[in-house]
């Protein structure tokens, strides 16, 4: 964060991030974290941003996606299971994202492991 600009105070980001990482397959609410940190949406995405360097939004996909390539290094199961172990309800879409955030389809991401 740029000196003097507002935060997220840390126990408040912890917090926050620990509930996005214990719930990663629930679907992002910014409402909901902004309420857990007692703070407007608005003001929650700023501070956040400022705090993280992306979006609560983004960083709820990434938290998604680190933990599908965790899936596709350490397990056997199909791409269509993990999309929906990660909070994924189309398949499709979750190889779009994979894709466009990786460069690489879940399968071919899965053979270079």
């Amino acid at each position: 964060p740029r000196s003097g600009s507002p935060s997220l105070p840390g126990y408040k980001l912890r917090q926050v991030t620990d509930w996005m990482a214990e719930n990663l397959a629930e679907e992002f609410n910014l409402e909901r974290l902004a309420a857990q940190a007692g703070l407007s949406k608005f003001y929650f995405n700023r501070l956040f941003k400022g705090a993280v360097g992306v979006s609560p939004s983004h960083y709820h996909i990434n938290l998604r996606l680190d933990e599908a390539k965790r899936l596709l290094r350490e397990t056997k199961e199909s791409v269509v299971e993990i999309a929906l172990d990660v909070g994924y309800s189309n398949p499709s879409h979750f190889a779009q994202l994979f894709k466009r955030e990786t460069g690489l389809s879940p399968s071919d991401y899965r053979q270079q492991r």
